[in-house]
């Protein structure tokens, strides 16, 4: 295990740690906007101040994603309003072998490959395009999506649709679509290379907290929300993209009040559910048939 972090304070819709198939990140507390960078071969004891850290922003890190082309390269969005693109080193070790800490020196500001700036207020979710390597979203308190070209750091479309606090954001599984929830209750199926939004679920779930999303099927043809009902209990539902105006089905789940973070693995076909706050993760098989 891993232990010595302090944790970044800021709470959001955002996960709190993810990882590449060699290093993962968390955000942690300080200035800079610092992120732990581990290797997943190397447990240990971490040590603020000592152990090397990714550190190159003026405000807090908000979400950050890996690149899933790059197992080394990392995208970062924070108060600052910016994203950054960073490539962490081969020989990067905040954890000795053995456990121990080690000192080092801090990636910063200097360090990052490309500079995304557009957003007018703080970046609250990133995530890289699942087919395309140098495409990434984002979204942002300024009620806004945008589809960025990271090789030349230029902003390709946005999306200012939402009139409310933007949830969370999806590609689909090709990358040929984005789906947003947004405080509205209203649930966006948006084109990336516009910024066009192409459909729309009204009133996804009564509840007043947090829907989250993901597309499921083969094609991408289907997508799941998380949410809320008007009793505060929380819910699952199944939506066929080509009839948005009712689910195919509704499972009532528990009354907790954590939102779930869902993540779905295309080949089993398994959306599994980690809810803020709960002992277990649940997992669930979807047929779309």
């Amino acid at each position: 295990c891993w232990t010595g972090f302090r944790l970044c304070p800021v709470t959001g819709e955002q996960q709190y740690i993810k990882a590449s198939a060699k290093y993962f990140a968390v955000s942690l507390d300080g200035a800079g906007g610092p992120v732990a960078i581990c290797s997943l071969d190397q447990p240990g004891r971490f040590k603020p101040g000592i152990s090397p850290i990714l550190a190159g922003h003026r405000g807090h890190v908000l979400d950050f994603d890996w690149n899933p082309f790059d197992d080394s390269m990392i995208a970062t969005g924070s108060e600052d309003c910016s994203i950054k693109i960073w490539s962490i080193p081969d020989d990067w070790a905040p954890i000795e072998y053995g456990g121990n800490k080690k000192s080092g020196t801090t990636i910063d500001e200097s360090k990052a490959l490309v500079e995304l700036t557009g957003h007018r207020e703080k970046v609250t979710l990133v995530r890289f395009h699942p087919t395309a390597s140098f495409i990434l979203a984002s979204t942002s308190a300024d009620l806004t999506v945008k589809v960025w070209d990271v090789a030349s750091g230029e902003e390709i479309s946005t999306c200012d649709a939402h009139v409310d606090i933007i949830q969370d954001f999806v590609w689909d599984h090709n990358g040929e679509k984005i789906a947003s929830s947004c405080k509205d209750k209203n649930v966006r199926i948006i084109n990336p290379r516009t910024g066009e939004v192409t459909a729309t679920i009204e009133k996804a779930h009564d509840g007043s907290k947090s829907v989250k999303i993901y597309f499921v099927g083969d094609d991408s043809s289907h997508l799941v929300t998380v949410g809320f009902n008007k009793q505060s209990s929380r819910e699952i539902k199944l939506w066929n993209l080509n009839d948005l105006s009712k689910p195919m089905e509704i499972l009532k789940l528990d009354s907790a009040s954590g939102a779930f973070v869902p993540l779905y693995d295309y080949d089993t076909k398994v959306l599994y559910l980690a809810g803020k706050g709960d002992g277990n993760i649940r997992y669930f098989e979807i047929d779309v048939e």
